[in-house]
């Protein structure tokens, strides 16, 4: 249980790293004013659950992802001496990271939208807020207990 709600934490507290700290954008997560720690907590996994588990194969990005390898391969495996450098230009056409982030994107979709099912809502910490926050090692329960607590004011 504890691997899901780090999973929940990490999909639902998005950081996002600019060039210099004064670039990039706060830290954002969800809230619900007047939500419990426990039903927080709650709807934190089990819609982290949906992303978690997502059956990505039907996705583009997976089908892109898997059409690219297989021809990269079936090319290495033609007769004679393998071709590497046409094998890594192929799998570089394949942009493997970005099929990866796409494919990011659409499981953290799932949880937003579980999440505003559930009728919480995005806000960004302040910048003292995430000071505090960085304090507490990930995953922890003060870490969560934090978080709960800018949530449901």
């Amino acid at each position: 249980m504890s691997r899901i709600w780090a999973v929940a934490a990490g999909i639902a507290l998005t950081l996002s790293g600019g060039a210099q700290a004064g670039d990039r954008p706060p830290v954002e997560s969800w809230g619900k004013p007047g939500v419990g720690f426990d039903q927080y907590r709650a709807d934190a996994v089990e819609c982290a659950k949906i992303g978690y588990f997502r059956d990505v194969s039907q996705d583009e990005p997976a089908k892109r992802f898997i059409r690219g390898f297989e021809t990269a391969d079936n090319g290495l495996n033609q007769p004679g001496t393998p071709n590497i450098g046409a094998w890594i230009d192929s799998v570089q056409r394949v942009r493997p990271e970005r099929q990866k982030r796409d494919l990011h994107r659409i499981q953290v979709g799932d949880v937003e939208q579980c999440l505003t099912g559930k009728g919480y809502r995005k806000f960004a910490l302040s910048r003292s807020e995430e000071k505090r926050l960085a304090a507490y090692p990930r995953g922890s329960e003060a870490r969560h207990r934090y978080l709960h607590i800018l949530a449901a004011r």
